[in-house]
Parts: C-alpha cells; structure tokens; sequence
C-alpha cells in the first residue's frame, strides 16, 4: 500500500458522475479512470469538494471507496463530516480497504472554535488505527473553519487550498515531516519550485499533463498560464458542471449531470464554454 510519505505528483480531486436519474454512474467513473491511467495518473482523490462528496450519502460514499480499492489505483478519498462518529466510520472503512490516507475537512455546519476543531480531530485519530493516515483539509472558503497549526501537529500532513501561496508555503517550511498537499492549481509552478511533491486540484481531472509538466520543469510559466486561464474560464459558470462538461467535450467522456444544489449548465454556456475553451 502506498504510504502517504510517498504521496507525490499529480492527484486529481476526482469528479463524481451522476446519471439522468442523479444516481452515481460508476461506468463512467471507470471511463475517466481509464483515460487519467492512460495520461500517467496512478492516484486519486475522490469525495472531496469537486467530487461532491457532501452530497453523498454515507453508503453512496463507501460505494465509490469500495469500487475505487478494485481499480489499481491508490486513492485518497475525502471522508470529512460535520457529525464525529460518521466521520470515524468512513474513514476507518476507507483505510481498512487500503486508503493511502484519509482527507479530512473539519466540522462546518457549526462555528467551531480552534480548539473544538482540534477536538474533532484528536477524537477521531484515537478512534482509528495508531498511525492512521490522516490528511486534515484547509479549505476554509468552503467549510468556514480554517485548519491551525495545532491541527497539524496531530495529523500526518494537510491538502491547502485555501489559495493563499504564502501560507501553503509556510506549512511546507515548518512542517517538513509532513505531507503538504497543494489545492490551488493557480500555484502549482511556485509550490513545485519551493520543494512541494504533490498537488491535489480540481483542473487535474482534465489536464493532469499540464501538471505533470510544471513538475518535471517543462515550461512551467507556460503551463502555469494555460492553468491559470482554465480556471478562470470554469469559474465564470457553475463551476462543477463547468468542468464535467469540459471533460465530455474534452476528452469525449460520458456526459455526467452535478447534484444539488449545484447548478447544471444551460444549452447557451454549454456552448459558450466549448468556444471559450477551443481558445486557451
């Protein structure tokens, strides 16, 4: 099993696909796992944000761990959750079946204080396995609560995408025995060049080459424009449905529809997105 020491490279935070009727489509899934094996990707991140893990259901969510432990790929699956016991079971479940790490957002639908927060996450590390890979989650845009450095100094490392580079680099300056996983694929030139090791975003879904590039040192001002475009255009539409659709008309992947309360495409910005994209 892949150790969350050697996390490294290129991680898409995995999309989930939902059919007509809003179920998971697992073949589809398969069919972008497929095409991310095909460009180099070994390691996944499902469940998270982009793969609107949230809007599981708890058994939905095993559903995709179980059936991504059968894919060959090592995976780090989002198993964060407002109430403490659900997150325990999911990530003690996802680590039985073989999670390089867990990747844990903490508690959001309450104004948890540092030291609540802090709580949450010694109780849910003595309720698992000694040693047990956990990733704590610094999206605070999203969740409302920031991850301290009080956290960190519980959990094995943290995935920052808080987009502030300056504070992603400061956890990989003072936490060096840490994995420091960089959200912001804005950044990921700067955090490769500073000895970062991995990026977990959401455009490496569709480019995981562009990524890929910046870390091996090929062009990296060029593909970290390229990037910096990409997301600006995913972000001027619903952004998740945005991006779904870009990898159906990108690489010619089943189309797949989002949840709600996320907001789907219109006819008109599917078109307006596939014109804009035809000139990055």
């Amino acid at each position: 099993m892949t150790r969350v020491t050697e996390l490294q490279g290129t991680i898409p935070a995995l999309l989930t696909p939902f059919d007509t009727e809003g179920r998971v489509d697992l073949a589809a899934m398969d069919a972008h796992l497929a095409w991310l094996r095909e460009r180099g990707v070994g390691c996944v991140s499902p469940l998270g944000t982009t793969g609107e893990g949230p809007s599981l259901s708890l058994a939905e969510r095993k559903a995709v761990i179980e059936h991504i432990a059968r894919s060959g790929f090592a995976f780090v699956p989002g198993t964060g959750a407002s109430a403490l016991p659900e997150a325990v079971e999911l990530s003690a479940f996802a680590l039985e079946r073989g999670a390089a790490a867990v990747l844990v957002a903490p508690p959001w639908y309450y104004d948890a204080s540092p030291v609540g927060t802090q709580e949450f996450f010694a109780r849910l590390l003595d309720a698992l396995p000694a040693g047990a890979a956990v990733l704590a989650y610094h999206i605070p845009a999203v969740t409302g609560i920031p991850i301290q450095d009080d956290v960190l100094d519980l959990v094995a490392g943290a995935k920052d995408s808080s987009g502030d580079l300056a504070h992603t680099l400061a956890w990989l300056r003072d936490f060096p025995s840490h994995t420091i996983l960089n959200g912001s694929d804005a950044s990921a030139a700067a955090f490769y060049a500073a000895g970062g090791r991995c990026t977990l975003t959401m455009l490496a879904n569709a480019f995981p080459e562009r990524l890929e590039a910046i870390r091996r040192g090929e062009d990296p001002q060029g593909n970290q424009d390229f990037l910096v475009r990409a997301r600006e255009l995913v972000d001027s539409f619903p952004r998740h449905a945005a991006l779904k659709h870009l990898l159906h008309a990108r690489c010619g992947l089943p189309r797949s529809r989002v949840r709600p309360p996320l907001d789907e495409l219109t006819p008109e910005q599917a078109e307006r997105l596939e014109a804009a994209h035809d000139l990055l």
